[in-house]
């Protein structure tokens, strides 16, 4: 802990109780006076720069210093950025009331619309990490190059007969329905990960957007894809996440601005689960396959 105050020091930061918060195979996060947060890792944090595009907007994690480290002989990456206080929306929906939770969704659609407002001229598609990075044609072309991978890839895994169909059946319909993507706005700088362990709360309001690293440029429906598919499938079927779709869908300009807009996020959501497929193989083959049928039954009507 001696060496992080040091790392602190020299950024200018004063630290006096140093926490360790979280930890994975990537990162490890340290709390510092639960006022910033250290985030170390041995890989580059792309993160670094995913915030300093959002850096004028409210409600999302400020950069404070950010370089390279070297402790004991080994190099890190870091970066110190503020420490959002609250509990994420997943942890808190239960002690919510509907009419909280709808007042959330307006807070999440005011702040959409701002951070919308910054655009690219390149298209980066694909799901949480872009598959086709800066691509500077159409969106519907970009999704039918994505539609083609997946289709290449996921032809060289095993599954059982019964599956393949359904995952045909997903094929024919993205392929079908294509055209419903012509409609386009322009790329616009979207979370790309945004559902309720993203969402942070306190006293019942909406205070913060974190985990920014998934954020690219796209079209403005996508940024609903992550949000819909935890409502219709939320991890625990209690939960109640139509107060805050309907408030979302209420008041963003998002759902109007498309004309299609059903079939659009039915696309985003099977290309979703095929991408899931391929990432996690026979492990999730039942739940996504379930999934896919839903969706090719229209639940995402159910939203609507």
């Amino acid at each position: 802990m001696q060496e992080i105050l040091e790392l602190m020091k020299s950024n200018n930061i004063n630290a006096v109780k140093i926490e360790k918060f979280q930890e994975n195979h990537r990162v490890s996060d340290y709390l510092i006076d639960r006022r910033v947060m250290l985030r170390l890792s041995k890989s580059a944090l792309d993160e670094v720069l995913q915030l300093q595009r959002v850096k004028t907007l409210d409600l999302v994690p400020k950069v404070h210093a950010s370089g390279s480290w070297t402790i004991l002989d080994e190099n890190y990456h870091y970066m110190i950025c503020d420490y959002i206080v609250g509990k994420d929306l997943f942890d808190v929906l239960p002690e919510l009331t509907d009419r909280q939770i709808y007042d959330i969704g307006l807070q999440i659609a005011e702040f959409l619309e701002k951070l919308h407002g910054i655009g690219d001229t390149c298209y980066d598609v694909g799901h949480y990490v872009p598959t086709i990075p800066r691509f500077l044609k159409t969106w519907r072309e970009g999704h039918e190059k994505y539609v083609e991978i997946l289709k290449t890839t996921l032809s060289t895994i095993d599954f059982s007969q019964e599956n393949k169909k359904v995952i045909d059946e997903a094929f024919a319909f993205l392929n079908s329905n294509m055209s419903c993507l012509d409609q386009q706005i322009g790329a616009r700088l979207i979370h790309n990960d945004l559902h309720p362990k993203n969402i942070i709360i306190n006293e019942g309001k909406l205070a913060g957007i974190i985990d920014w690293e998934c954020s690219q440029f796209g079209e403005q429906d996508f940024e609903l894809s992550h949000l819909i598919h935890w409502c219709i499938y939320p991890p625990d079927n209690g939960m109640k996440f139509e107060p805050l779709i309907r408030a979302i869908f209420e008041s963003s300009t998002i759902t109007h601005k498309y004309d299609d807009i059903q079939t659009r996020l039915t696309v985003y959501q099977l290309e979703h689960e095929l991408n899931q497929l391929i990432w996690n193989g026979k492990n999730q083959e039942a739940e996504r396959i379930f999934r896919i049928k839903g969706w090719l039954e229209n639940k995402i009507g159910e939203v609507f």
